[in-house]
């Protein structure tokens, strides 16, 4: 059989198993292993690999989800469930089937996407609401972690519930756009809609359309999935669809002024004039529902908003996407907006009363913002590049398989412009380009043959080199090809490969394969990979993935699998998913969160392959992502806190800006209401984590003398604790002690103003001081008139001389050292209760308390300083790291940073 007849068959085995397993109580492993036998026993599936079988119900019933949160205006009345009584959910019943037959999505996944989208459905409106109503929400995930299944089971079920229209706004380029249609096509029109923009039944079925019995269901679409099949004004008013007439609309556009305009043009034919609404139109009776996908990218407002008082401008001009979304939305007497993004700064950076009189209300969520934890089978930033919690069960070095890019630069300067050469490819290339085709082998080893294999080639945002950078690649695997087709004609490819595999893949598998023993990654051996190399590697094509480029990543033009080797830049950096990605090649620098997270393509679902995924990077990238690993997941720890105690979108939006990490989490232009360069410690802690080594004898000095003039303190475990410490003394310590500019989180100038102003209205003047230790086999110095070892904490930058840059510097234990045994207890009380009110909660129960909630048991009178003397090696000088544990303080005010991180920011937004 051909390898798409083995798929096909191969996915209807799955089918009936996942149906017998669905007749069980409880899926155990006797439950599956009955599902197996009596599959492989039918006559039609005699032939398939029950290994493989066995390994993939496995793995996607060993999949757990944690409970997502959300913070709303409670401004809502729960509805869909009594609309569930009266009204036929058609579409959400046909793609819930598809999730789980065709596209094989764990079962607590599809339970979870379920009450998700209906909990977003009841934040929104019942469409059959009379009156005038706008609601605007906000979905958080992670990067590639499903955000476009969700909104499609939402489009699903707002269709189903009665929504007449809706808008995808699906990013600013014709490639995403068009990959979205092609997921919409497949999981809710369920035809294709290039056959046909008037939905029949001679249209070729798809997807949920596809499903055996599956019911044909209209709906009309005047976008379709072709590279040019965006929305156009002179093919709509040539057809008789009518937004809000018998059958729903659903349209894919870009967020392209032109289109937008357009798209106004055609909707505002049916509308009214009313005055008293902005742009004096409105179209009465059509609910309408807008998804805005990579809502962070292009929507935000970044024009100036205010006056030269500070106030609301209501004549404002806002930038123009922004305004003809807003234009769309105020068209209409009913309408819902969701955004989904995976780097939510810069929605909640939207000021929470923006109003200009042409176009309405800004997009900030006022109405709801849910925050989605990824499950247990994604591999995200966390998991990637660990989390560097010391002490704790969430420390982790990350996964085995990044590779450091120590030759680029000379090839790819940081700073090059169009005009560059590019004669040779870097070495590290080479062997990333050896990495792919020996993925793409062992994947078809493990009977992966008609799979989509990717690999991510990002080194530049200029087209003109991406071009000279695709076209050595085609000629390095035209090379490859010729020598694994024809052994003993010359070349060392099959050699390296071999070398490769044993030296990386062999070495390290069992490793990475006992790191993700969820995913069920049975062992390879290099005889079954080779016996598949020329195979895979004459099936690799090189594609540009660029504006000017012709090429497109049609995966679904290649029911047999694509493999393709996408080199790129801007737009393999936003939203578009990369089928099947395994080797990442990525050297382009940026330090801003949401930039950096949405070029990680990387982070996704790796299913029966991610201990053969490699990144290649610069280890100053790798740095970085762990500083967003831990500022993110501490980001999001704010957001149970917020949730735990009731909160509305516009206080955490106030939070989110307030808090240190709004100085590089998003471009400045994206943080006018955040005032930019304006932070408050409140409820946070800030630690260093990146010293400059010319600065380390002057801190030990500042210390020193700190420590010094303090009362003598006896050692305990290890540990000297001073209680009672003057808020005005660790004021003054900050203005001594010289923090990096790499170390954005522990500004020391702006933690001792910040200080200096509680101190002066009545807060933080208490202060417990702890000078920790390391271990007994650790380097001695003394610190003042107190000898201690030092803490032991691996160079992440050993490149970087002068420079010495580590992961997390505080243990969670650390920050309760100053905490009564009731305090702890509460503490983790608080922790608990918030996870119970997860929905559902996850299933491991917190253990500890986490940092917002330790911090909650202070009073605003008290801080906390953490000193740790790190050893860099014998007769080294320490480096002083400091944390700096702030309680919540309801009255305290931002604080502007000083003058070094005014010109980071300068630096870094160039």
């Amino acid at each position: 059989m051909a390898g798409g007849a083995n798929e096909s068959v191969f996915a209807a085995a799955y089918a009936v198993a996942t149906g017998l397993l669905m007749m069980e109580p409880r899926i155990t492993q006797e439950a599956l292993e009955r599902a197996v036998a009596t599959v492989v026993a039918m006559p039609n599936f005699v032939d398939i690999d029950a290994d493989r079988l066995r390994r993939e119900l496995e793995t996607n019933n060993n999949v757990h989800v944690a409970g997502y949160s959300v913070i709303d205006d409670r401004d809502f009345k729960a509805w869909i469930q009594s609309a569930r009584e009266t009204r036929q959910f058609a579409f959400w019943n046909r793609y819930r089937k598809y999730l789980e037959l065709r596209k094989r999505m764990p079962h607590e996944v599809v339970e979870q996407l379920d009450g998700l989208t209906d909990d977003i459905l009841d934040r929104l409106r019942d469409p059959h609401t009379d009156g005038e109503w706008g609601r605007r929400g906000l979905v958080v995930g992670d990067v590639q972690s499903g955000k476009t299944s969700n909104y499609t089971g939402l489009i699903c079920k707002a269709v189903d519930a009665g929504y007449p229209l809706v808008i995808v706004l699906a990013g600013v380029h014709n490639s995403l756009r068009s990959q979205t249609q092609i997921r919409l096509d497949e999981g809710f029109f369920g035809f294709d809609t290039r056959l046909n923009l008037r939905a029949d039944q001679e249209n070729q079925r798809i997807g949920a359309g596809a499903l055996p019995g599956a019911p044909f269901l209209v709906a009309h679409s005047l976008t379709s999935s072709s590279d040019s099949g965006d929305f156009r004004l002179g093919t709509a008013q040539g057809t008789k669809v009518i937004p809000g007439g018998k059958d729903p609309v659903v349209l894919v556009v870009k967020k392209r002024v032109s289109i937008l305009d357009n798209l106004y043009k055609w909707l505002a034919v049916r509308s009214e004039k009313e005055e008293s609404m902005p742009g004096g139109r409105v179209i009465r009776g059509v609910p309408l529902l807008m998804i805005d996908d990579e809502a962070d990218y292009a929507s935000a407002n970044t024009n100036e908003f205010r006056d030269s008082d500070g106030k609301i401008d209501e004549d404002a001009n806002p930038t123009n996407t922004n305004k003809y979304i807003r234009r769309l939305l105020t068209l209409f007497e009913k309408s819902a907006y969701v955004g989904y993004t995976a780097t939510p700064f810069a929605n909640v950076f939207i000021h929470h009363e923006g109003w200009q009189t042409d176009v309405g209300e800004d997009l900030f969520p006022r109405s709801f913002i849910i925050n989605i934890p990824a499950p247990t089978n994604y591999l995200g930033a966390d998991k990637v590049f660990g989390l560097d919690r010391p002490g704790t069960d969430g420390e982790s070095d990350g996964l085995p398989i990044i590779r450091p890019v120590l030759d680029a630069e000379p090839v790819f300067p940081p700073k090059h412009n169009k005009e560059l050469l590019v004669a040779e490819l870097p070495a590290s290339l080479h062997e990333a380009i050896l990495a792919f085709i020996l993925a793409c082998a062992a994947r078809r080893a493990r009977g992966d043959i008609s799979v989509d294999n990717s690999m991510l080639v990002h080194v530049t945002r200029f087209t003109l080199v991406q071009q000279q950078v695709a076209r050595l690649i085609d000629e390095t695997m035209t090379d490859i090809r010729r020598q694994l087709e024809y052994p003993g004609t010359g070349g060392d490819a099959l050699d390296r490969l071999e070398t490769l595999w044993r030296n990386d893949f062999e070495a390290h598998g069992p490793l990475l394969r006992s790191m993700l023993e969820d995913h069920k990654l049975p062992p390879i051996g290099w005889d079954a990979v080779r016996a598949e190399l020329f195979d895979a590697a004459r099936r690799i094509t090189v594609r540009q993935i660029n504006g000017s480029a012709k090429d497109a990543l049609d995966y679904a033009e290649h029911p047999d699998g694509l493999s393709v080797i996408a080199v790129g830049g801007d737009k393999l950096s936003r939203g578009l998913t990369l089928e099947g990605l395994s080797v990442s090649y990525f050297v382009r620098t940026s330090r801003m969160y949401d930039t950096l997270m949405q070029m990680g393509r990387w982070f996704g679902y790796r299913p029966g392959y991610a201990d053969l995924c490699r990144l290649y990077t610069s280890p100053e990238l790798v740095l970085w992502y762990r500083h967003i690993a831990v500022a993110t997941s501490e980001l999001r720890e704010e957001f149970d806190l917020m949730y735990a105690t009731g909160q509305t979108p516009d206080q955490f939006g106030n939070r989110v800006r307030a808090h240190p990490d709004g100085m590089l989490i998003t471009a400045a232009n994206k943080m006018r209401a955040a005032q930019q360069v304006r932070a408050g410690f409140s409820g946070t802690i800030s630690e260093t984590v990146s010293f400059d080594i010319s600065s380390a004898e002057r801190n030990l000095e500042a210390f020193s003398n700190f420590l010094t003039n303090l009362p003598t303190a006896e050692v305990t475990d290890g540990r000297y604790v001073w209680d009672d410490v003057s808020g005005v003394d660790i004021a003054a310590l900050m203005t001594r002690v010289e923090t990096s500019r790499e170390s954005w989180k522990a500004n020391s100038r702006a933690i001792s103003d910040y200080i200096s102003d509680r101190v002066a209205n009545g807060a933080l003047e208490h202060w417990t001081v702890a000078l920790l230790a390391g271990g007994r086999s650790g380097d001695i110095a003394h610190i003042g008139p107190y000898k201690v070892s030092l803490i032991k904490r691996t160079n992440k930058s050993a490149e970087q001389r002068g420079k010495y840059t580590i992961g997390r510097l505080v243990s969670p234990a650390d920050e309760m050292i100053d905490l009564g045994k009731e305090e702890v207890q509460e503490a983790l009380r608080q922790t608990i209760k918030a996870w119970e009110m997860k929905k559902p909660p996850k299933r491991d129960q917190p253990r500890d308390p986490s940092g917002p909630f330790i911090r909650r048991q202070r009073d605003s009178s008290r801080g906390l300083l953490l000193i740790y003397p790190i050893g860099t090696g014998s007769g080294q000088t320490p480096l002083m790291g400091i944390a700096v544990s702030f309680p919540w303080d309801v009255n305290a005010r931002e604080i502007e940073y000083a003058e070094n991180s005014v010109k980071q920011l300068e630096e870094l937004f160039e």
